[in-house]
């Protein structure tokens, strides 16, 4: 079998129930997991998923809880966990925070969980040594995107048990954007945000107010929060076993190369419906599946619906960029305005996604592996006439446009290499950058204040949405390079055994690997960016501020200088929990 086959046998393996002989995995799940019915109940906006509203600063807190949630109300209730405000009864995900660029203000979690409701799927190989996350589940909230100090970061070492809490302090020194936090603990991030442990956060400054100026205001700016699940046949999560690979007691082990649900979710529901006025929407999207990637259309019932994306992870573009399809990977968040106002009422509009698992080369049919999630959930036209303010064709005030690092000179050039790592049955047991376990003491240290050059170097054969925590980098180009022959060169593979083996060799420079020319970021990338899609079989070259001074005085989306440890990873979960995450040491 070649590696893409081995991965795809693992992650299949990883996405299916076991089922009884002669029964199928669907057959085995029962109604619960795909059958639903589609678009009959409505999508919770932005006022449904409630607001904490901290643009005037000060102290709030939060706690996490065991809730019970029903994704839609045909199924039984599944077992979650949740972040709740003072006053909440929240069953699943967390309020949407509201804060103001400038605006500092401390959040307090408090850990009140009192056991997990995915128990079962926790793998004692990955959670540090003594913890007992099935009755007390460790926590860490991590501000994706944020330009916090390393004792606010959330990073998968910060994290507490039940009866502690953690107090985070957000400057909120950075550009408007729509930014989220979720949990980060160590060896449970996969299974803590699938339980629920994530949110939404938009960061508002005087460009992106928040007022209806130029762009939708509330109630036609909607988060939408997608996510892929699968269910028992009595409604409650699913995360199964994989069979492919043994653990010490020679059971399956919980862990599989990825996740992939068979139901899509939005805010929480299944597949749900969002009834909208003919005029325009602003959707800020989040990709919050474990390892799904999704390739996003808007069918109308003829053409594709065409629609602008206006933001990326990081802030607004500069002007609004014309699509008509979004590739979004786990991580990733894209701010899209949308206009129903040509379709007549009645009309219904489908969400849907084509992109294979795993991304982006997976197996097309179902009968060869496929699991497809096609629809995703449903705009429905009414007749009232919502907003109309035309878009405008600058987002950016003059003066306040993205400050392109293209032409500035870097500190220096790294070399990431992306490794995946097989047993000698040929069975995927983790994924690793530059062939370096977690816990490995080779810490990649920066300099503060510099603007250094990291090449995302992807030997694998899938696409792997890297995410690194404190900084707003700008994605410069990617270019294919002979993969085969590079890991060769690396000396990651062991030749007594002819496998890539954790700790052995270094990434080298990849010059004279190289295919072709560069093909620079797409009009959409072109701004602020934590995450970004380094594809199989090719270098994704990205330039990064490790300061707000690394740009010699022009403005970039972060504001605030620090100076400590943080962590660069895989954004599919599946992966940063085994064992795809580094340290690195701005000093």
């Amino acid at each position: 079998m070649t590696r893409r086959q081995l991965l795809q046998a693992g992650a299949v393996a990883g996405a299916g129930l076991l089922a009884p002989p002669g029964i199928s995995a669907a057959a085995a799940r029962g109604p619960a997991a795909g059958q639903q019915a589609m678009f009959t109940q409505q999508l919770p906006t932005l006022a449904e998923l409630g607001v904490l509203d901290m643009r005037g600063g000060g102290r709030t807190a939060l706690w996490v809880r065991n809730a019970s949630h029903r994704f839609q109300e045909n199924m039984g209730p599944a077992n979650t966990l949740a972040y709740q405000e003072a006053g909440s009864s929240r069953t699943y995900l967390g309020p949407v925070i509201i804060a103001r660029k400038g605006v500092p203000f401390e959040l307090k979690v408090r850990n009140a969980a009192e056991c997990h409701p995915l128990a079962s799927a926790i793998d004692s190989e990955l959670v540090p040594r003594g913890s007992n996350d099935a009755k007390r589940p460790r926590t860490s909230v991590h501000l994706h995107g944020g330009n916090v100090s390393p004792q606010s970061d959330g990073g998968p070492d910060q994290a507490f048990a039940p009866g502690d809490s953690y107090t985070y302090h957000y400057g909120n020194n950075q550009d408007a954007a729509g930014l989220w936090y979720h949990d980060h603990a160590l060896g449970m991030t996969r299974l803590n945000v699938y339980a629920g442990l994530a949110g939404s956060y938009l960061l508002r400054d005087g460009i992106d107010t928040g007022d209806g100026t130029q762009l939708p205001p509330p109630p036609y700016e909607v988060p939408l929060i997608i996510q892929d699940k699968m269910f028992n046949p009595d409604g409650t999560l699913a995360y199964p076993p994989n069979p492919d690979l043994k653990g010490p007691d020679g059971a399956p082990r919980p862990w599989a190369p990825e996740f992939f649900g068979d139901v899509a979710t939005v805010n929480g529901k299944v597949r749900p419906n969002l009834d909208v006025a003919r005029g325009r929407y602003r959707f800020r999207v989040f990709n919050g599946s474990n390892a799904r990637f999704y390739d996003f259309t808007f069918d109308a019932g003829g053409p594709a619906l065409a629609f602008y994306q206006i933001g990326s992870d990081g802030g607004l573009l500069n002007a609004p960029v014309r699509l008509d399809r979004l590739v979004i990977g786990p991580g990733e968040r894209a701010d899209l305005v949308v206009d129903f106002a040509g379709l007549r009422a009645g009309s219904r509009v489908v969400l849907r996604n084509s992109a294979r698992v795993p991304y982006p080369d997976g197996p097309e049919s179902v009968a060869g592996g496929a699991i497809p999630l096609p629809q995703v959930m449903q705009f429905t036209v009414t007749s009232r006439t919502g907003y109309t303010v035309p878009l405008p064709a600058r987002l950016r005030d003059k003066g306040g446009e993205v400050t392109s690092l293209r032409e500035a000179a870097p500190a220096k050039i790294r070399r990431m290499a992306l490794v995946e790592v097989a047993n000698p049955d040929g069975v995927p047991v983790m994924a690793l950058l530059n062939n370096r376990m977690f816990d490995s003491p080779d810490t990649t240290e920066v300099e503060s204040d510099t603007l250094e050059q990291w090449e995302l170097i992807n030997t694998t054969e899938d696409a792997h949405p890297i995410h690194l925590h404190f900084t707003q980098f700008q994605v410069l180009n990617r270019q294919k390079f002979h993969a085969d022959a590079y890991l060769e060169e690396t000396g990651y593979i062991d030749p007594a055994t002819g496998l890539v083996t954790p700790g052995r060799g270094k990434a080298v420079e990849v010059e004279r690997f190289l295919i072709g020319r560069p093909r620079d970021a797409a009009a959409n990338e072109q701004g602020w960016k934590d995450t970004v899609v380094a594809l199989p079989g090719e270098v994704t070259r990205i330039r990064v501020p490790f300061g707000a001074g690394a740009a010699g005085g022009k403005p970039l989306a972060i504001g605030s200088s620090f100076k400590g440890d943080y962590v660069w990873h895989c954004h599919i979960l599946e992966h940063e929990d085994n064992d795809m995450m580094q340290r690195y040491t701005i000093k």
